[in-house]
């Protein structure tokens, strides 16, 4: 196992989406616009880049207080169940992955962080209890009340596993989130393929 300055690696950081859980954030952005007849780049102008969005992914705001704010801003009559399941119908697992969790859980402890809301997450907990089963606790950003590359997410997280950053890898298919890491001093791993996961994981000493 490889040794760093301060001490071995003692434990694994994921994000979740489109590392163990393939996301189409386009699909539901398209269903919205047909529902409330309005054009494709304001509902994803809404949903996916605005201050509101930003404000539900850090717990800002509550899920009903997001989707009321939706409802007016596109004017439309739809209810909380055929918003949640439009929210929500977008995921799909990278069953590849699996073996590798499987044998990393068995020598290292395992953790999440991930840039989401309460929706997104609950549902993923429920459809994908087979991924979470693999780690002892998740971060979800509207529960950390701040979202990566915010440095504050991950010290906010060594902090309660009691790890130092050096101790730990973090996962991540975004680049600026695993540069983020590294500043913290943090070891970080861009996820592009299974393979090339597991392949860069023991390149820097683990045992899978």
């Amino acid at each position: 196992m490889k040794q760093s300055q301060n001490g071995k690696i003692k434990a694994v950081i994921f994000d979740l989406g489109n590392v163990l859980i393939y996301f189409d954030a386009v699909k539901a952005a398209k269903r919205f616009a047909e529902e409330a007849n309005v054009p494709l780049e304001r509902v994803w102008a809404h949903f996916f880049i605005s201050r509101i969005e930003k404000m539900y992914t850090r717990g800002r705001i509550t899920t009903r207080e997001f989707y009321e704010h939706s409802r007016r801003a596109f004017q439309s009559d739809i209810d909380f169940k055929k918003f949640s399941w439009l929210w929500n119908d977008i995921f799909r697992e990278n069953r590849g992955i699996q073996p590798v969790l499987k044998r990393l859980s068995r020598r290292y402890p395992l953790y999440l962080i991930s840039n989401t809301n309460e929706l997104h997450f609950n549902h993923v907990r429920k459809k994908f209890p087979q991924v979470f089963k693999h780690f002892r606790r998740a971060f979800p950003s509207h529960r950390l009340g701040h979202r990566k590359p915010d440095p504050r997410v991950y010290w906010k997280v060594l902090r309660t596993i009691g790890l130092k950053p050096e101790q730990t890898i973090f996962v991540d298919d975004m680049p600026k989130f695993i540069k983020a890491a590294k500043k913290v001093g943090m070891e970080g791993i861009q996820f592009r393929s299974n393979r090339q996961l597991a392949t860069d994981l023991r390149r820097l000493g683990l045992e899978l």
